[in-house]
């Protein structure tokens, strides 16, 4: 049986197949270090991150510690007052409380200042990050980092980096309850857009294997929630699950994710209802902001002082998908303004914000090649602008910014539910492993209709297959019963009372050449 079909057909139970975490090379020190602090009760804390990532990292951590007893002082930062990372206010409260052993995870890589303060104050920090480093290695007590190892995998996540952790403090054991902690190393891992690749892979496959065996916890309530009945994905990790753990950190306190995830109850409610006000103030901002952008530069840049730092990730991630740019969007604060970037394939963001003639404009900057995060005086908005295009300009054609869409396979008949099936072999699906996109070309649609609570979605039917299409509802007015047309989809496997059905998920339409 060759390893593919062995990783799909057999029960994961452990996780024996992933890395070796010892390869950390500052592993063991970490692990003793933690096994002393609980030994002598100590108090420890985490210093965690407000996204996905960071609050699935938290709860990893904070479970391990609690089946050893020990109840964590947990840090959280406030996006909207403190913004990302650790602060000389954030390791002063941490040593009031009486921290002694702080573990920070997906963050604290490039926090020389900070932890040189807590060491000041007598606090130990044990790094858990990935980020990319900035100066070389932080003066921790231990930093567990990939670039900082001989690691396989350089691509895990802050939860990923994490869940090494916890199995080098379990001795490689399979320890009670792992299976809530795959799921969560899975969520970060989707969540924080690593590559589905290789060991990440074979991650996300352990964590939605898990899923089916989850006893009745405050996960599988949150899952549950947003299930429709069928098996979960990857995409309804990404798209239901992560951002109900985001809107917490966006629109209010990230520990309201962190309560949801280890107790449930009404933080759970509060998740729900913190995302759909999210959904409502992105639209708004949308409809409000969008034409203030000049579409032919060619690095997007929108600041304003209705953007808060909570959603700014998000109208910059819209403004890339519509124009197939990088992008930045800035939420102004009187003299200060915070700002979330978004990337193409082909250009990295971390190439542009380190160059000489941009940096010096950032008071803070951070992130990977796809998504950052910066601070800046609101004043320098312009001249930072111009930074970026001039940057860019030199390192890619702006023609070939444009947005495409990269098609696997030309299919002149559609698709069968048999076809979904097989092709889930491929899954799971995401940043690495995209799922497929196929042509269908002079297609006949009708029964088509607007659809979602704000009539955002386009529903139709080609052929005898039902489809939809996320955001394409302002294409309705254009479509004619007459016309042929070229369509963009992926497909998938709509459950609904217990029956299965095709559904075809479109990406983009257009008029056939030539009718």
């Amino acid at each position: 049986m060759c390893l593919e079909n062995l990783i799909n057909t057999r029960i994961l139970s452990s996780t024996d197949a992933l890395s070796d975490p010892l390869l950390f090379p500052e592993m063991e020190k970490a692990v003793d270090r933690i096994e002393k602090a609980v030994e002598s009760k100590e108090t420890i804390g985490i210093f965690g991150d407000y996204d996905a990532d960071g609050v699935t990292a938290t709860a990893i951590l904070v479970r391990a510690l609690r089946r050893r007893g020990v109840d964590p002082v947990v840090y959280l930062p406030d996006r909207m007052k403190e913004g990302y990372g650790m602060k000389e206010q954030s390791i002063r409260s941490l040593a009031g409380k009486g921290v002694t052993l702080l573990l920070t995870v997906d963050t604290g890589i490039a926090a020389h200042k900070e932890i040189a303060l807590a060491t000041e104050l007598g606090i130990d920090t044990i790094v858990t990050d990935h980020h990319k480093p900035q100066g070389g290695r932080p003066a921790a007590y231990a930093v567990i980092h990939p670039e900082f190892a001989a690691f396989p995998n350089q691509h895990l996540c802050g939860a990923g980096v994490a869940l090494m952790l916890v199995r080098a403090l379990e001795k490689g054991e399979v320890w009670q309850d792992i299976d809530t902690d795959l799921v969560l190393a899975t969520i970060g891992t989707i969540g924080d857009v690593m590559p589905l690749t290789g060991e990440n892979r074979l991650l996300v496959i352990h964590g939605l294997k898990a899923i089916e065996r989850l006893q009745p916890c405050p996960l599988l309530d949150l899952i549950h929630s947003v299930n429709t009945g069928a098996k979960m994905t990857s995409g309804d990790i990404a798209f239901r699950v992560v951002p109900r753990i985001n809107a917490a950190g966006r629109m209010a306190d990230p520990l309201i994710a962190l309560t949801a995830l280890l107790e449930g109850g009404e933080a759970l409610e509060k998740l729900h209802a913190l995302n759909g006000e999210r959904q409502s103030l992105v639209k708004d901002l949308l409809e409000t902001l969008v034409d203030t952008v000049d579409g032919s530069e060619i690095f997007l840049c929108l600041g304003s002082t209705e953007i808060t730092p909570g959603v700014a990730g998000l109208v910059s991630g819209r403004l890339t998908e519509t124009y197939g740019k990088p992008s930045l969007a800035a939420a102004f604060m009187g003299e200060h303004a915070t700002a979330s970037l978004r990337s193409v394939a082909g250009v990295d963001l971390m190439e542009c914000l380190t160059d000489d003639t941009v940096r010096p404009f950032f008071q803070t900057f951070g992130g990977h090649k796809e998504a950052a995060g910066c601070t800046f005086k609101t004043k320098d908005f312009n001249a930072l602008k111009k930074a970026l295009n001039t940057k860019l300009t030199t390192l890619i054609d702006p023609k070939k910014l444009l947005p495409t869409h990269s098609i696997d396979a030309v299919l002149h008949n559609l698709p069968t539910l048999s076809f979904v099936e097989k092709l889930q072999n491929l899954a799971p699906f995401g940043q690495g492993n995209p799922e497929p996109l196929f042509l269908s070309t002079n297609q006949s649609l009708r029964d088509f209709r607007s659809a979602g609570s704000d009539q955002a979605h386009l529903q139709c039917t080609i052929g005898s297959v039902k489809a939809i299409g996320f955001r394409l509802g302002s294409l309705l007015s254009s479509l004619s019963v007459e016309q042929k047309y070229d369509c963009v989809y992926r497909v998938s496997k709509n459950t609904w009372n217990g029956r299965d059905s095709l559904q075809l998920v479109l990406e983009d339409i257009r008029k056939s050449e030539g009718l």
